[in-house]
């Protein structure tokens, strides 16, 4: 993938005309819930979102019922592997929690494998009879304000702009992994991909960080690598902040800092072990921030809340029988405030 690439599409949606645009002030009421790369499939052995749905219709019921607006952040769909009318015949009841959003409170934005709704030819023949949506974009733009005036530019985006084959050449893309699938589950190939591959989404998330980083008062909210990233970090990036913090503290140490700091030892190492770092550089401006993806393993699902000026990561637990965890949380005035700081 191209640093330029990328810099130069993201530039292209943040200035687009037909980027649709919404106020957002700190100071009042509002109730965003961002979520990302569901996959939804056909329910065979390719479909990732199976173990997922439980966690995700646990996560739409409480959105809807608590008067969140849902933005669905790209890959929504599985039309890479199959047609929207397949996808639709086997997640009916989940494409019907997300219409009772209704028009007023349902975004959606395009992702690369669900690149039909590029078209509005298609949305308006498959996606629109279905779901309150009459247009799909490619990003959203937040102009954010406080008490004392603006503050800056929220920028969500699935993530895929300008990469080689999910983006550039996605209908290339496209057809090869039609051919490829079959394979893949006899066999059990794997394709390199951001979400796939730790070093391509290393280094994914870290020019994607260098366009935010590099513009004036703006925070990104994309989607793509499957991985969440707060304030332009890592978890295990965080962990191994933490755990300098705790170290350098002087001797003595206060109670219950040799327990934390043994607590963050095996917690980074099972995090070294699981997500190997690669490509991993140090950020230090909080501009570049990523949902995760609704279709983990273990069947939980990431994602992010703006709720009354505070953005949110949170996590779903599998089975959708607990409540909500919250990962991470700043107020976006904070957030906005650190950004204009010194990098």
């Amino acid at each position: 993938m191209s640093a330029r690439a990328i810099a130069r599409d993201l530039t292209r949606v943040l200035e687009d005309p037909a980027t649709p645009r919404r106020a957002l002030d700190v100071r009042g009421p509002h109730r965003y819930a961002i979520l990302s790369d569901q996959h939804k499939g056909a329910r065979d052995k390719a479909d990732a979102f199976r173990q997922c749905e439980p966690a995700y219709v646990a996560a739409l019921t409480h959105y809807r019922d608590h008067g969140f607006t849902l933005i669905l952040l790209g890959d929504v769909e599985e039309l890479w592997e199959q047609g929207f009318e397949e996808v639709a015949a086997h997640y009916g009841e989940v494409l019907g929690l997300e219409a009772r959003f209704g028009a007023g409170r349902y975004v959606r934005i395009f992702g690369n494998h669900d690149d039909d709704w590029m078209n509005p030819r298609l949305v308006a023949r498959r996606l629109a009879p279905l779901l309150p949506v009459p247009d799909v974009h490619e990003g959203l733009r937040c102009d954010v304000t406080g008490a004392d005036g603006p503050l800056g530019t929220l920028l969500l985006v699935h993530g895929h702009q300008g990469t080689f084959f999910s983006h550039r050449f996605r209908a290339v893309s496209r057809f090869f992994l039609r051919l490829w699938r079959p394979l893949q589950r006899t066999f059990g190939f794997q394709v390199r991909t951001p979400s796939t591959d730790p070093c391509l989404r290393g280094e994914h998330d870290r020019d994607m960080y260098a366009w935010a980083a590099a513009q004036s008062a703006l925070v990104l909210i994309a989607g793509h690598t499957h991985r969440p990233v707060w304030s332009s970090r890592t978890h295990l990036q965080k962990l191994e902040a933490e755990r300098a913090t705790l170290a350098a503290e002087p001797e003595p140490r206060a109670p219950g800092v040799a327990d934390r700091l043994a607590a963050l030892e095996a917690g980074i190492a099972d995090r070294m072990r699981e997500h190997p770092p690669c490509n991993d550089t140090a950020k230090t401006r909080p501009a570049y921030f990523n949902t995760g993806c609704c279709i983990f393993d273990d069947g939980d699902i990431t994602g992010m809340e703006i709720e009354d000026g505070v953005l949110r990561l949170v996590k779903w637990p599998v089975g959708g029988a607990g409540p909500r965890v919250v990962l991470e949380q700043e107020p976006l005035q904070a957030i906005f405030r650190r950004l204009a700081g010194p990098g």
